[in-house]
């Protein structure tokens, strides 16, 4: 808060110095000077460049945790606390804000004060809304199986209490909210998924929770991943099993506000490539379209895929979507996703293994998203190849400028022995930018890592957050936060005036927001503006582009005229020729009566070039022009009387 607090007063304060100067790199490098300076009285920055140290979360012991990270930078760190029995456990919630500072103590914040925990933990999830609320769902292990909802905001405030929401008894809570503010739950109570919806005060919104139907009547089924679309709807991929092994096919289905399914059925995904209904897949969006990134199994051999579901519930690409490879001697196991908006690709790694699951590597693909097509290769790009040296990714792919970024462990991370934690950012050819391939973020050489989370990065800066226990002391939650070289804006800006209006086009380069100071003591945002002024004159306009590594400036004067009220107020029939010239025309007009007659030629920026004070009597009239100009635009005020003409001039 404080820092965005500063950030604004500075940003306006150079608005009313921007007139004053033109491109200005020097103001942006005083801005940023001054910025660090006040931000470093205000906080004591936490992050580390030591991987070996890394920036420490929460001083508790846990061994199980979540993170999440909001669009401004901050990252939620979730956990549960191990404490003595009966208790065994507590939930706890860290914040760490964009300098890597606790905001919520040394040992974060309570969530739960009623939750029964026995001596484990289940599977849990995190999720986040457009205000940069966390919802966290999971159930209690102790006396009863009571699944809760907490929201909480980035100040501590628990929107629910700290008892929070129940919604039933049952395991795997997962939530995502609405476009409406509600927030949807599904859960696992028994043999079939449920659903729940919570209102923005906490009350649940239907009478009964809503069972998820399987495609068989003896099936089981439970709620998978979930997309919120933009009216309100919500599809979510359901997990369709008819036994008690966790194998199962993953079906989608839309639900509208009511919790009725819109499509006349579960929508298979694949046809006999077999998922598991108690891991975490890979779902994405574009506006309304969902991308589900899936490795399946026939028999023993998984493959990878990436799957299109359209919002009416049709498969472009097919039942089984677009194959990550069509190599067939590797296992492909845990398909990461992910796409950056506007983009025309979605980038997806993909573990390789051998048959015996002792050599590992990593491959890397880049899909078409309108047609799914392989875009390297038949058989994905090799990152790292499939060998004894068992390097993999570890948690959620990311993208940066629409590259793909990851982390991969540098051997197998399996609990038990320690290994870094390494960043890989690869090109658009899935090559690596980097001249040293990784970049260290985990490397204490005692340190064994667990619950490895990769946030969504923010302002060309990733944050990975993980368990580790150093020596033979317990786990505690550690991060590190890796900036990757970004590029500063550069200003720029083109215009065209009707009148006293003038439209604005920016041609900023690298700019996340622009704003505009127009010069008469009026100011603007967009990238497209359009301003109207009060009268005639030369205005200095400045742009202020900005982005994560600074702003730059750009100032021109920009001349505007008031054009005639009336084509009756215009002098007479006046011809300009030859207009394109080289500096020498004539102007040919007609008056009717005898009048004070004079001109003015002026840059197309305002400058007056020359003015002359003519007297013409009735009759028709020739002027000859012969100017020494540059090639340019300039623009020829006649006036005549009380009636004005304004002509272009264009010298090449």
């Amino acid at each position: 808060m404080l820092v965005g607090f500063i950030f604004r007063m500075l940003f306006y304060g150079v608005l009313s110095l921007g007139a004053k100067s033109y491109r200005n790199f020097t103001m942006k490098k005083t801005i940023l000077i001054a910025l660090l300076t006040l931000v470093g009285y205000a906080l004591s920055a936490q992050w580390t460049n030591n991987t070996d140290l890394n920036t420490l979360v929460a001083a508790s012991r846990t061994g199980d945790m979540q993170s999440i990270g909001t669009s401004d930078g901050k990252t939620y760190v979730a956990f549960w606390h191990e404490v003595p029995e009966p208790i065994y456990y507590e939930l706890r919630l860290q914040l760490l804000d964009e300098q890597g500072n606790q905001l919520f103590g040394p040992e974060g914040i309570l969530v739960n004060d009623t939750v029964s925990m026995s001596s484990f933990t289940t599977v849990w999830s995190l999720s986040i809304d457009r205000d940069d609320n966390i919802l966290i769902g999971f159930n209690g292990t102790g006396n009863d199986n009571a699944a809760y909802v907490h929201k909480i905001a980035p100040d501590g405030t628990q929107f629910w209490g700290s008892s929070g929401v129940t919604v039933g008894s049952g395991y795997d809570v997962k939530t995502v909210t609405l476009a409406n503010g509600e927030v949807l739950v599904t859960w696992l109570p028994g043999n079939k998924g449920a659903m729940q919806k919570i209102a923005a005060d906490g009350s649940l919104v239907w009478p009964n929770p809503i069972t998820i139907e399987p495609t068989i009547a003896n099936h089981k089924t439970s709620g998978g991943e979930l997309a919120a679309l933009s009216g309100g709807d919500y599809i979510v991929i359901v997990h369709d099993r008819g036994g008690f092994s966790p194998s199962a096919l993953p079906y989608a289905q839309r639900y509208n506000t009511d919790g009725v399914a819109v499509w006349p059925g579960l929508v298979a995904l694949t046809n006999n490539y077999y998922t598991a209904f108690n891991r975490r897949y890979s779902l994405i969006q574009d506006g309304d379209v969902v991308y589900f990134g899936y490795s399946g199994a026939q028999g023993i051999q998984p493959h990878g895929f990436l799957q299109r579901i359209n919002p009416d519930g049709t498969l472009p690409w097919g039942i089984n979507g677009s194959d990550f490879s069509t190599q067939t001697v590797f296992f492909e196991r845990d398909v990461q996703v992910a796409f950056e908006a506007g983009s025309d690709v979605i980038w997806g790694i993909c573990e390789y293994s051998d048959n015996t699951q002792g050599q590992v590597g990593e491959y890397v693909q880049k899909f078409d998203k309108q047609t799914g097509s392989r875009q390297l290769s038949n058989e994905g790009r090799e990152v790292f190849p499939v060998s004894t040296d068992y390097i993999s990714h570890q948690g959620k792919l990311r993208t940066i400028d629409d590259l793909p970024i990851f982390l991969v462990s540098d051997g197998n991370s399996n609990g038990v022995f320690p290994k870094d934690l390494l960043a890989v950012y690869l090109d658009k050819n899935g090559a690596f930018v980097w001249p040293e391939h990784t970049r260290p973020m985990a490397t204490n050489a005692n340190g064994v890592k667990s619950r490895i989370q990769f946030n969504k990065p923010a302002f060309g800066k990733a944050t990975c957050v993980w368990v580790e226990a150093r020596g033979n002391e317990f786990g505690v939650p550690y991060a590190q936060q890796l900036a990757l070289a970004c590029t500063p804006p550069t200003a720029g800006f083109s215009f065209s005036a009707n009148a006293l209006e003038v439209s604005f086009g920016s041609t900023a380069q690298a700019a996340t927001s622009v704003f505009w100071s127009f010069g008469d003591d009026k100011y603007g945002s967009g990238i497209n503006p359009t301003h109207t002024y009060s009268s005639t004159g030369t205005y200095t306009v400045c742009q202020y582009a900005s982005n994560d590594c600074g702003t730059d400036t750009l100032c021109s004067n920009i001349f505007v005229i008031m054009s005639p009220v009336s084509v009756a107020e215009k002098v007479d029939k006046v011809v300009v020729s030859p207009n394109p010239n080289e500096g020498k025309w004539s102007v040919t007009l007609e008056v009717s009566a005898t009048s004070d007659c004079s001109y003015g030629l002026y840059t197309s920026t305002g400058q007056l070039v020359s003015a002359r004070a003519l007297g013409l009597v009735n009759g028709l009239h020739q002027i000859s022009m012969d100017e020494s100009l540059q090639t340019g635009t300039y623009f020829m005020l006649l006036d005549i009387g009380k009636r004005r003409s304004v002509y272009p001039i264009i010298v090449r």
